[in-house]
């Protein structure tokens, strides 16, 4: 019935029937009549419609609390996460509220698990996660976010496994899709990852974020032509796309210097804390003999990463060549004290 009075609806208006008028508090909503409508495969030869005008957010807030519906807490969370005004523990009790109430709550037990993933409760997001996906197999944001969370556990498998079922869910599902070609690249499944890669720009030309992935993946492949093709697709779609500035930088490195140099500097103009960014280019500099110029990226660079190991190790060669003997011990000390010598590359 939704999908049929969806339809009909007028763009940017929500039109609702009379039985939904029927389970809301009235008072907390103003609505006007939006006349008789023939749904398709509807038992009515003509229902009437209403159009939802507004909600009285402040009167609908202060309801006492044991007035409120599982479903009333679930839409309190869901407005506290879209306004600045509220907080996680306040979005958590209102979900936990909703579940209280409602135990076989998909909705709510998804929207706990993203909360109680950013608090640290890993065993309680693994729970809620599986009772949303319980309760709805079917349920695609549940199976995304649920990979999401895996792969921060290094279960590959597992992510592998949900983002492939919220794509079958739903096959227009481009952030799945390109998480999921993002993953198979990493686990050496080459090809099915490119499908991926190409589904979604058919699906959406004009996803910087996939193009940049795109080439990122091309590049690893050995393929420097079609990956510069991708990285220029996404830098056309958004100029101040800081990462992709900076793989492209890379692919640039061996070929063309000055212009590399360029994209680090553009790279960095949209993202001044790119500490990636900042120790590349110092790299580079040094490389040319702008020894001022370098010392004061590397120094930008272990400003936002002190404790990068890797970050330490390459100003320490730096000064090693510039002849600060005393400074370069320290530095290679510290990158040894933070990392084992043979993952440290110059």
């Amino acid at each position: 019935m939704a999908k049929r009075v969806e339809e009909v609806a007028e763009p940017d208006s929500l039109f609702v029937t009379q039985t939904i008028l029927e389970l809301v508090d009235l008072p907390f909503y103003e609505y006007s009549e939006a006349g008789l409508h023939d749904l398709k495969g509807d038992f009515l030869s003509r229902r009437p419609l209403y159009r939802l005008l507004s909600v009285d957010h402040v009167a609908f807030a202060e309801r006492p609390p044991e007035e409120l519906s599982a479903e009333d807490w679930f839409l309190k969370g869901v407005e506290m996460a879209e306004s600045a005004s509220g907080s996680s523990e306040e979005e958590i009790k209102c979900y936990q509220n909703a579940i209280r109430l409602r135990a076989n709550y998909p909705e709510a037990h998804n929207n706990l698990a993203i909360l109680l993933k950013t608090a640290g409760d890993q065993k309680a997001v693994h729970g809620h996660y599986q009772a949303a996906l319980r309760l709805w197999p079917q349920y695609p944001e549940a199976n995304f976010n649920y990979s999401i969370f895996l792969e921060t556990l290094s279960d590959r498998a597992g992510a592998l496994m949900h983002y492939e079922q919220a794509i079958k869910q739903r096959t227009d599902y481009i952030d799945a899709r390109l998480r999921f070609a993002n993953l198979l690249a990493e686990v050496g499944k080459g090809a099915e990852a490119e499908r991926q890669y190409q589904e979604v720009l058919r699906l959406r030309p004009g996803y910087a974020e996939a193009h940049n992935n795109y080439g990122v993946f091309l590049e690893k492949r050995g393929e420097p032509a079609s990956a510069e093709q991708q990285y220029l697709q996404a830098l056309e779609l958004r100029q101040d796309y800081a990462e992709a500035h900076y793989n492209y930088a890379m692919l640039l490195e061996s070929v063309n210097e000055t212009k590399a140099e360029e994209h680090y500097y553009a790279a960095l103009q949209a993202l001044p804390s790119y500490a990636e960014a900042h120790n590349n280019l110092a790299i580079l500099l040094s490389e040319r003999g702008d020894l001022q110029r370098a010392e004061e990226h590397y120094l930008a660079a272990l400003r936002l990463r002190p404790r990068d190991p890797q970050t330490n190790y390459n100003f320490a060669l730096f000064l090693q060549a510039k002849g600060d003997k005393q400074a370069a011990d320290r530095h290679f000390q510290l990158a040894e004290e933070l990392a084992p010598k043979s993952s440290l590359t110059n």
